[in-house]
């Protein structure tokens, strides 16, 4: 019998052309925020197996520690463009944690079960991937790993504003 490979779901991702339109909905008619909103500095960056700089703006909620999470592409390098090309606005990926206990293992384990990287970067001390699953499971999938002593810069800037605490 097989062991579980993914082990949890911890986010949902939309792309938007408009990132700070689409916070501003999600709080005004869902109630979801407040947003903490980075244009991110990566390195590593690589589209289908290739380097290729890409940049994009980032927000980041939290409803009961499950975080939700819009991007706006800045440029025309990335899968998020391509969505938004091909589909428009709207779910692109879901961010899953796996079993296994390294970020190279985890790519070797992608590729075994068919589902290789479409794109791939760091931030700071965290290394992610967007498998190629929209064919076989329906859907982008996100994987990360974090490395020791890994935390997110404080943000560029808070919608609506900056809460009494927030899970950075």
């Amino acid at each position: 019998m097989q062991k579980p490979w993914i082990t949890d779901v911890r986010q949902v991702c939309v792309v938007s052309h408009d990132l700070d339109a689409t916070i501003r909905d999600y709080w005004q008619r869902a109630g979801i925020g407040p947003w903490a909103v980075w244009t991110p500095r990566l390195t590593g960056m690589r589209v289908r197996g290739r380097d290729q700089p890409y940049s994009m703006k980032l927000a980041l909620a939290w409803t009961n520690g499950f975080m939700w999470e819009v991007v706006q592409p800045l440029d025309t390098n990335s899968i998020y463009h391509e969505h938004l090309q091909r589909q428009g606005p709207g779910l692109h990926h879901v961010l899953v944690q796996t079993s296994d206990a390294d970020f190279a293992a985890l790519i070797a384990e992608a590729h075994r079960r068919g589902l290789p990287p479409l794109m791939e970067g760091t931030w700071g001390l965290t290394e992610f991937a967007y498998l190629d699953a929209e064919g076989p499971l329906g859907t982008v999938l996100e994987v990360f790993r974090r490395g020791e002593g890994a935390a997110r810069p404080p943000p560029d800037y808070v919608y609506p504003h900056m809460p009494d605490t927030m899970p950075l």
